[in-house]
């Protein structure tokens, strides 16, 4: 499997909630970062584990994944849980066929505020 896939497959084992074969693709000391809440998981076990636990009810759509110049592998998903809608952009280092690290950023979706409007600014739009 290519570093693309390995990531891929790691978001489609998250999605299926296949805790045994998304642990496969990490590395024994694979660490997660959570910059954006100040969170660090320092294994992999830890790493799967707070996805495995989780509050049930959400789902995973990959937006892309791409291989970067210097190795590493950045991805964009979107998550939705209920009414909830999270993004994140995460980047993935390698060690062999392994992840051996992951940092993502994550954010919540909301709706802008009403001064940014086409009446305000022009050539501008909202989905």
């Amino acid at each position: 499997m290519t570093a693309v896939e390995t990531v891929h497959a790691l978001w489609q084992r998250f999605e299926a909630r296949d805790w045994v074969g998304a642990r496969a693709l990490l590395r024994d000391n694979a660490q997660l970062h959570w910059p954006t809440s100040g969170e660090h998981f320092d294994d992999a076990d830890a790493a799967i584990k707070v996805q495995a636990i989780y509050p049930e009810g959400w789902s995973i759509r990959v937006i892309e994944v791409n291989a970067l110049a210097d190795g590493r592998v950045h991805s964009a998903i979107e998550v939705t849980h209920g009414e909830h809608r999270f993004f994140a952009n995460s980047l993935f280092c390698f060690d062999g066929p392994l992840i051996a690290d992951i940092t993502e950023y994550w954010a919540t979706f909301e709706l802008p505020p009403t001064w940014r409007a086409a009446e305000s600014i022009g050539a501008y739009r909202r989905d």
